[in-house]
């Protein structure tokens, strides 16, 4: 199943209260910023959304939001991975039954599959409950442990799910994700999920790109594209070195905080992180936010 989708994707976070409940009406907000932005879809409780913080009953509401808010203006894909098949497949049924436009789903992260075949397990009963949508795994070995081969995968997704579409790969790996691109001749979209290595992976063809930093920064990279494609490798380069140094200012504190705080100095109230991760202060957000600033990612 081959969808298309060439741009940028945004992993949005997932608004809190400031009692830890979810708060759904900013979720509207997050939308019109990223349509503004010229993005054009959003990956949903993902890590940046952390999923594997909410609950089902949680993760259903947020998804319902989106796809009720982006009304079609964007495309929504539905991260659905859990470490339960059962609920992993509750959510993807759930998500086609809302009118979402995609699904995806990690390696299950504490008893790990051991073998390609092993996760396509696990995998095939949950996209089958929604096979009128595309399947995406993501493909994220840093926090799930499953370093398999993705070229493997490919090989044998689609025999075990006949609505693989292919695979949201945050991994800094580029000559697996160059390989993943050419497979049978582009067969699968292959969404780039690491946001700082934009310009290597346009190099190598990539067209589609998932990431949080684009929640934010998306115009800066839509101008990397542009130059990108254009050409224009020197003002490709310097964009990129802005990209890079945003995100090592992010990344001066732990990342999905800080990108929480800078949707918080930008006026979008997504909340404090849930535990065990814990919020920037105000201190440290008002130096980040400066920093982002200074250097024009926002």
């Amino acid at each position: 199943m081959k969808t298309n989708w060439a741009g940028i994707i945004a992993a949005p976070h997932t608004p809190f209260a400031a009692d830890g409940s979810l708060n759904i009406g900013v979720i509207e907000k997050q939308c019109d910023k990223l349509i503004t932005d010229g993005v054009i879809g959003a990956f949903v409780c993902g890590s940046t959304g952390e999923g594997v913080s909410l609950s089902v009953a949680e993760r259903k509401a947020v998804a319902r939001r989106w796809v009720d808010v982006a009304a079609g203006r964007l495309k929504v894909i539905i991260h659905v991975g859990h470490t339960s098949v059962s609920d992993a497949a509750e959510l993807a049924s759930d998500a086609q039954a809302v009118g979402a436009d995609g699904i995806s789903a990690l390696a299950p992260y504490y008893f790990k599959p051991v073998s390609v075949g092993h996760l396509l397990d696990f995998l095939a009963p949950v996209a089958a409950t929604a096979p009128e949508l595309p399947f995406f795994y993501y493909h994220i070995p840093s926090m799930t442990g499953a370093a398999l081969s993705m070229i493997s995968l490919l090989e044998q997704a689609t025999e075990r799910i006949p609505n693989f579409a292919g695979l949201k790969f945050t991994h800094n790996d580029l000559l697996e994700f160059a390989a993943c691109l050419r497979f049978e001749n582009g067969r699968y979209d292959i969404f780039w999920g690491a946001d700082e290595c934009m310009l290597p992976a346009l190099s190598v063809g990539a067209v589609g790109f998932v990431g949080s930093t684009y929640n934010y920064s998306a115009p800066l990279y839509q101008k990397l594209r542009k130059a990108f494609g254009t050409s224009n490798l020197p003002e490709a380069q310097r964009l990129s070195d802005i990209v890079m140094d945003a995100v090592r200012a992010l990344l001066q504190n732990p990342g999905l905080p800080s990108g929480k705080a800078i949707m918080e100095g930008m006026g979008i109230p997504v909340g404090a992180p849930r535990p065990p991760l814990r919020p920037l202060t105000a201190a440290q957000t008002e130096i980040l936010v400066a920093r982002l600033r200074e250097l024009g990612a926002i």
